[in-house]
């Protein structure tokens, strides 16, 4: 495997509890942006393309550009520019077959591209690929939870509201009600 590669999983995998990884946390911000920046603008430049051909390497691409995007650039529309190619990069790692050679706990994160989407179509397929690769694992009920609650704001607004301020983009009425009302933060989604 890649040595970069592996430290990224190692990172992600070995080295951070689930509260950092899911969390708002500026000091480990700054530790992945001091580990891992060269290695995002490598990626969005296709310097790791190459990653494609290794299930592992290919997960760590996806880390690098659905994940590390949102501790790189919290609060930046920058944090949501490579959601598309992480999209792109889970197909093929779905279609080559990747989803066997991983563990549980790595599948999620080749699924989170499609949480992540705008498009309801992208929604129901994370919801499928939940159900189809995690069903008899120990964080299926947490991560069908929030696969619905995404699904569930996307069928209502068709974008999550609370990414709007940092997009640009003006709230509905019906969006500043839901952000006033709700207890979920998904701003970094």
């Amino acid at each position: 495997m890649n040595e970069r590669a592996k430290t990224i999983l190692d990172f992600w995998f070995i080295q951070t509890s689930q509260e950092e990884k899911f969390g708002n946390n500026k000091t480990f911000d700054k530790k992945i942006r001091d580990n891992f920046l060269d290695d995002y603008q490598k990626a969005i430049k296709n310097e790791y393309d190459y990653w494609h051909d290794n299930a592992a390497e290919c997960l760590a691409l996806i880390i690098l550009l659905d994940q590390f995007s949102r501790n790189l650039f919290r609060n930046n529309p920058e944090a949501f520019a490579m959601d598309n190619k992480a999209r792109l990069v889970a197909n093929h790692a779905i279609d080559k077959g990747y989803c066997e050679k991983l563990t549980n706990d790595q599948l999620i994160f080749i699924f989170l591209p499609f949480m992540h989407s705008e498009e309801l179509k992208d929604q129901i397929y994370c919801g499928k690929l939940i159900d189809t690769y995690l069903k008899n694992h120990k964080s299926y009920k947490e991560a069908k939870k929030f696969s619905k609650l995404h699904h569930d704001i996307i069928n209502e607004f068709g974008r999550f509201p609370y990414r709007n301020k940092v997009l640009g983009r003006k709230n509905t009425t019906k969006e500043k009600e839901y952000l006033k009302s709700t207890h979920y933060d998904f701003f970094n989604i």
